[in-house]
């Protein structure tokens, strides 16, 4: 009977979560469970001891040892249920925060594809903010679910101690509302698991919005069609969180019904047939009601659990992704790039993009490319033709298919592809405008302020302690600024992706005429992405691409 109103809170989610907490958190989960028992021991106490009293009263007995023991079992339960709960919290948010930085650390050691791939960022911002918060407040209840489980089986003994037969009555009732609730749980897990999977839906739409905010506030079709996508999903979702809700509210009803059949069968039905004494009616009383809230708090306990356990699922499941996409590229992390080169070098370099049935959607062909140390290169070509996809190749933000890459005559692989990548300084045109400059700890604050006036930005933001005070620019300004923080890194080689786009013609002559050949005096290698035929003279060389072929711009390579 007792392990069958364990099954309410459903054993297995509270042993996930206490797997958890053992393999995340190193304080004494052992000694916090012990300590839940002992508190719901001392509830239980507080049952007989004040049945003993009532007894005592009845029988015009005052006995002061009774009250005292009261008093002690009162302060045992109050302390001991305030130190389950604190240390759990602890525990748990100690959990919650090893997992999170952990899965930060292995996003920001995977790889660009993967990033690219996963389906947009929400899903990984709901698993480590809405998710976490989920699992956070579980703990409370299970602690309290634990401490009334407790209290349920001295409640229980204390009944077939008082009466067998009304022990016997009370497991076959109860029990039969645990059968019921078994089946209705299942059903809600069901529809709370398909509920999640379309919050991520609704959250990848979400983004369409934000992100796409320009483009539909322009296109009253679109911006009512991504809003009906939003409606609908939001719809089913609210559908299948009330069809969990009500299964779970069939499983608190079944309980209160269960109790309120019960209660009258052991007060009014029972003594009838003189298969309960009168004297002891009043005793089983008192225990029958000191139950409800247990059985209560244990039964809503259910769909909180449940939550917590498909959410940590989740987390874990996420956390797997990321892991095999790191297995799949474990490079070395040697952050060294060499001193000085000559030049790098592409042979027979290829990529594919693929679908997820590894069909190929789109391909660099067999690529050959030699970059001089010191030289001024600009690549130009349509949108779609592979420009940026080539920039990630040489960069090493993406793995060749085929072929290799060479930096002098030693090749580029994952012992060294890390010290590879810190040959670069880049401004994509998806640039992300950081509001520090991390990476940065000393930071030469007189070149930093000769750079903002060059860019014209000192009238728009400054750097004050430690960060820019206003990011809140217009695009170019954005560029400048990103440009900015891109030179101070002070890397060997610089990659410009359409940086001069979104700028004043007087602003971008100079940047053609004056910033890169300044950069060039100083021995840095340029690339940069651009479609400003009026400064290709600038340029030592000009190469297109070409449906993902890189030729000269007057011919083949």
């Amino acid at each position: 009977m007792e392990l069958g109103f364990l099954s309410l809170v459903n054993i297995k989610n509270i042993v996930n979560l206490f797997e958890f907490f053992s393999k995340e958190s190193d304080l004494p989960q052992g000694k916090i469970v012990s300590v839940a028992i002992i508190s719901g021991l001392a509830n239980g106490m507080l049952l007989a001891l004040i049945n003993l009293g009532a007894e005592n009263v009845l029988n015009n007995k005052v006995e002061i040892h009774i009250f005292l023991l009261y008093l002690t079992a009162f302060v045992l339960y109050i302390y001991t249920q305030k130190y389950a709960l604190a240390q759990s919290s602890i525990a748990l948010e100690t959990a919650i925060r090893k997992v999170r930085v952990r899965i930060v650390d292995k996003i920001r050691h995977t790889e660009l594809l993967f990033i690219e791939n996963i389906g947009g960022y929400s899903e990984i911002y709901s698993k480590l903010t809405q998710d976490s918060s989920i699992i956070s407040q579980a703990i409370i209840f299970v602690v309290f679910s634990i401490q009334s489980a407790i209290v349920l089986i001295f409640s229980l003994l204390y009944i077939a101690w008082l009466s067998p037969v009304s022990f016997l009555v009370s497991v076959i009732i109860l029990g039969s509302a645990v059968f019921w609730q078994i089946t209705s749980n299942k059903l809600a897990i069901q529809a709370l698991k398909k509920a999640n999977k379309k919050e991520t839906i609704f959250f990848r739409t979400l983004n369409h919005i934000l992100e796409g905010f320009k483009e539909i506030k322009i296109n009253h079709r679109k911006n009512d069609d991504v809003f009906k996508q939003a409606e609908q999903i939001s719809i089913e979702t609210e559908q299948l969180k009330v069809t969990a809700s009500i299964k779970f509210i069939d499983v608190l009803m079944s309980t209160r019904v269960a109790f309120y059949i019960l209660l009258p069968l052991l007060i009014f039905i029972l003594p009838l047939y003189s298969m309960v004494s009168t004297d002891i009616i009043f005793k089983i009383t008192t225990a029958t009601l000191f139950i409800i809230g247990p059985i209560n708090l244990i039964t809503i306990t259910e769909p909180m659990l449940a939550r917590a356990n498909i959410a940590l699922t989740g987390i874990y499941n996420l956390e797997a992704e990321l892991d095999n996409a790191i297995n799949l590229h474990s490079d070395s992390f040697i952050d060294t790039p060499p001193d000085k080169f000559q030049m790098v070098k592409f042979s027979e370099v290829t990529f594919n993009y693929l679908d997820k049935h590894g069909e190929s959607l789109f391909s660099i062909t067999p690529t050959n490319l030699n970059i001089q140390q010191g030289e001024l290169l600009f690549i130009v070509g349509g949108n779609g033709s592979g420009k940026s996809t080539l920039l990630k190749l040489l960069t090493g933000l993406y793995y060749p298919t085929s072929g290799s890459i060479y930096i002098d005559n030693e090749k580029v692989d994952h012992t060294n592809y890390q010290s590879y990548r810190e040959l670069f300084a880049i401004v994509f045109t998806d640039f992300h405008l950081f509001d520090r400059l991390y990476g940065l700890h000393d930071v030469d604050e007189k070149k930093l302020k000769s750079l903002l006036s060059l860019m014209e930005l000192t009238r728009k933001t400054k750097y004050v302690n430690g960060k820019f005070s206003h990011l809140d620019l217009s695009t170019g300004q954005k560029k400048r600024l990103a440009f900015i923080s891109s030179v101070l890194e002070d890397k060997q080689i610089y990659i410009f992706d359409e940086l001069a786009a979104d700028q004043d013609p007087h602003f971008k002559k100079r940047f053609y005429e004056e910033i890169l050949l300044d950069l060039k005096r100083q021995g840095k290698t340029i690339i940069a992405v651009t479609h400003d035929d009026h400064y290709f003279h600038v340029a030592d060389r000009v190469l297109k691409m070409e449906y993902g072929e890189l030729v000269d711009y007057n011919g083949s390579i």
